[in-house]
């Protein structure tokens, strides 16, 4: 989930790929970004963009970034041994799925220590020693320079909702969000990984959605769209409507998974459009959200393929 940093406010990617830090996004609306790592066709792009020399300044500097890792310790120990290696491996491994795999399948498992041979010690798939930021980098450099599997089209989103579990009398607020909208469905960042089990005991989740703000625009050119959502006023209650989503989600698209494995105390939750079920109203989501991303697409699409020409 590539995280954001300094954007730009444009819709072209003309003064974009090849131009910018590699991590920056291109700034649609306040709420929604576009990171080219989020879509297989800029990647490409960036991939042809990369092997002119004259564009190899922010990849030099990011492969800096992470060379210097070779330089900090990781102390790993199982049953049988300790053995020194360092933090630029220990990414390395990760992002080979077979290892990865492996860590989180054996049965004996395998600790580390940022510290010392003498520890503290932690579960390695605790992934405590992870940085987001840099397993970010570490995924562009392989997108740009080795083989990797590439996303469909999807727009990175900062839109907080409000939460609730049926087995709870509380609502949530500023603990769920929107953090990427596909055409298919969304990605929520749930930034309490104690919800991880709340979400395991509830029958369903209960959550407020500010539909209304994106509703105005769907019928818009995708330029009076940003337009519009950049000038659009600060959302309130009226804007919000509820949509009910099962809690055996967790069970569907490695969900599960992504969440044990996730880094910190946040984990990521896919859910598809139809999923999420109207409560008191007949809107759905994938009429509403569905057009803005796929006309962002194919306004991309044009963008490259100007590039091209």
């Amino acid at each position: 989930m590539l995280s954001t940093s300094l954007m730009m406010s444009s819709l072209s990617l003309k003064d974009y790929l090849g131009r910018k830090d590699l991590s920056e996004h291109l700034k649609l609306s306040p709420e929604l970004t576009f990171h080219w790592a989020n879509w297989d066709q800029t990647c490409i792009a960036q991939r042809k963009i990369y092997t002119n020399f004259d564009n190899h300044f922010h990849l030099i500097k990011l492969n800096q970034t992470l060379q210097s890792l070779k330089a900090r310790p990781v102390w790993l120990c199982n049953k049988i041994k300790t053995m020194k290696s360092d933090l630029y491996s220990l990414y390395e491994s990760y992002l080979d799925s077979r290892l990865r795999m492996t860590w989180f399948e054996r049965k004996d498992e395998i600790l580390f220590s940022l510290d010392s041979q003498q520890g503290p010690y932690y579960a390695l798939t605790s992934m405590k020693w992870i940085d987001n930021d840099l397993y970010t980098q570490f995924v562009m450099r392989k997108i740009l320079l080795e083989h990797y599997t590439l996303r469909s089209f999807r727009l990175n989103a900062n839109i907080p909702l409000l939460f609730k579990l049926d087995n709870d009398v509380n609502e949530y607020r500023n603990k769920v969000l929107i953090h990427q909208i596909s055409e298919s469905g969304f990605i929520f960042k749930i930034k309490d990984k104690n919800f991880l089990n709340k979400i395991k005991n509830a029958g369903a989740l209960e959550l407020k959605i500010p539909i209304k703000h994106y509703m105005k625009v769907s019928s818009l050119k995708v330029e009076d769209a940003y337009k519009n959502l950049d000038e659009s006023q600060k959302i309130d209650e009226s804007d919000y409507a509820v949509f009910n989503l099962e809690a055996r989600i967790l069970n569907f698209y490695g969900n599960m998974n992504n969440a044990k494995r996730s880094s910190d105390e946040e984990f990521y939750l896919f859910a598809r459009f139809e999923d999420l079920r109207p409560s008191g109203h007949n809107n759905e989501l994938k009429n509403i959200f569905g057009p803005l991303v796929l006309k962002t697409k194919n306004y991309l699409t044009n963008s490259l393929d100007e590039l091209s020409a």
